[in-house]
């Protein structure tokens, strides 16, 4: 098979992730890739809104700007101006469990970069100014946020669907908790989760590994191990009923999005599910928009979302119609389609060309030393182990017809349902007119 010719060579990416761990617990993963002469250092803290509690959602997300903010040998931004005076990039993302760091570089300035994240990590600056400047940008982070509807739909839904677990709050946190923020809460989650020992340090690209030892022990040996004050939380009870949610928002047409819980990351069944939402979701000639959308032209636009983290996660198909469209009817062609896959099954076709798309994805990732760098990353802090990055492909190329039926069969039920119908806030009669005319001359 083509792809399997093609992601051969990438299935190791030509060499093993090769792992180490300092004396201070802080583990590295290394892998060498010659084809470009850059490399990608990622620094991976196993932080993020999991591990916040009442009083201060949303310290993790405004600790990631203040990483930026100087250190003891470096003044404020000076961090990413060097990194882009050498003509590479940096950024950085806050998410449920993780914070990461991200630079892409010319391979001979890989001294500088980890000189850099070392000195963040053990001697950053903390006080009052650089709190409220930090404490701003996020604010109106949050307010931009809040102006979207759809991400406002999602962030209502997640409160709605979790209520015990911390999958509560997005990474954003609590608008209240964020304006209360004090330089000592910041100091005490600093020194409670910016230690060696809870974090890695992923390098990919043009380096040998030897040289990554020495200059990994060189900047990171001597920073301390330190006790780590981690969080433990509760899970959700599994769900035993349907859930109806209505939310009326300042979008313009109405959406109806369907949600199954689904279980972690790690889990066997969530290649199986990525096909079910190949072909029945995503894409342009999915299920649901060759039939709902294209035959019997009861939505404008439909699509799916699969949300595999490291705690059980969710799958969601939405339908955005016209409003003169009845919901029911929309919910009802969703479901119809879903119980034709759960009582026919699908094709070894559809199946086939799920697993190009998705085996493709996989092909291009490999070409950039910054994809491969959060593969691994993703791999060992969300899937629970790093060599799971090296058998992506086997994963892939294991899902059968009968897998995607049962997972569908075992998820895709009633007990385990979420319905959320979002409305528009006000009437828009260009859109009920457009509907009547589309209904009439389709």
């Amino acid at each position: 098979m083509l792809w399997l010719c093609l992601l051969a060579p990438f299935s190791l990416t030509g060499e093993p992730v090769q792992q180490f761990t300092l004396d201070n617990g802080l583990r590295v993963f290394f892998l060498e890739k010659h084809s470009v002469p850059v490399v990608s250092v990622q620094v991976w803290y196993q932080t993020g809104s999991a591990q916040e509690t009442g009083g201060i959602r949303g310290i993790a997300h405004l600790f990631e700007h203040m990483m930026f903010r100087g250190s003891e040998n470096y003044e404020s931004e000076e961090h990413t101006r060097l990194i882009h005076d050498i003509g590479g990039s940096s950024n950085a993302f806050t998410a449920e469990h993780v914070t990461v760091y991200l630079q892409t570089i010319p391979s001979e300035h890989l001294e500088l970069v980890l000189k850099l994240e070392a000195d963040r990590m053990n001697g950053l600056k903390l006080n009052q100014k650089i709190l409220d400047t930090e404490r701003q940008v996020v604010l109106e982070e949050f307010h931009h946020y809040l102006n979207n509807p759809l991400a406002m739909a999602f962030f209502e839904f997640r409160k709605r669907l979790y209520k015990k677990h911390p999958y509560h709050w997005t990474p954003l946190g609590e608008l209240e908790d964020i304006k209360k923020l004090t330089v000592e809460d910041c100091q005490n989650f600093y020194e409670s989760h910016y230690v060696p020992n809870n974090a890695a340090l992923v390098v990919v690209g043009d380096i040998q590994s030897d040289k990554v030892l020495t200059l990994v022990e060189k900047h990171f040996g001597s920073i301390p191990h330190s006790d780590i004050k981690r969080i433990e939380y509760e899970q959700e009870q599994p769900q035993e009923e349907k859930h109806e949610f209505k939310l009326n928002l300042p979008i313009e047409v109405p959406v109806m999005a369907l949600a199954f819980r689904i279980p972690p990351a790690r889990h066997e069944d969530i290649s199986p599910l990525e096909f079910l939402d190949q072909i029945l979701a995503s894409g342009r000639s999915s299920r649901l928009r060759e039939v709902v959308v294209k035959d019997r032209k009861i939505a404008v636009e439909v699509g799916g979302q699969l949300v595999a983290n490291k705690d059980p996660g969710l799958y969601a198909c939405f339908a955005a119609y016209l409003p003169n469209r009845r919901a029911s009817k929309v919910v009802a062609a969703l479901l119809q389609e879903i119980e034709r896959i759960k009582e026919s099954g699908v094709t070894e076709d559809e199946v086939a060309a799920a697993r190009n798309r998705l085996l493709s994805g996989k092909v291009f990732e490999m070409y950039s030393v910054g994809s491969i760098a959060s593969e691994i990353g993703q791999a060992e802090f969300i899937e629970g182990d790093y060599k799971r990055f090296e058998t992506v492909s086997q994963q892939i190329e294991a899902v059968t017809a009968e897998d995607v039926q049962r997972v569908a069969k075992t998820y895709f039920v009633e007990s385990n349902m979420n319905l959320l119908s979002v409305r528009p806030n006000k009437f828009r009669f260009k859109y009920w007119f457009g509907g009547i005319l589309y209904s009439l001359f389709k």
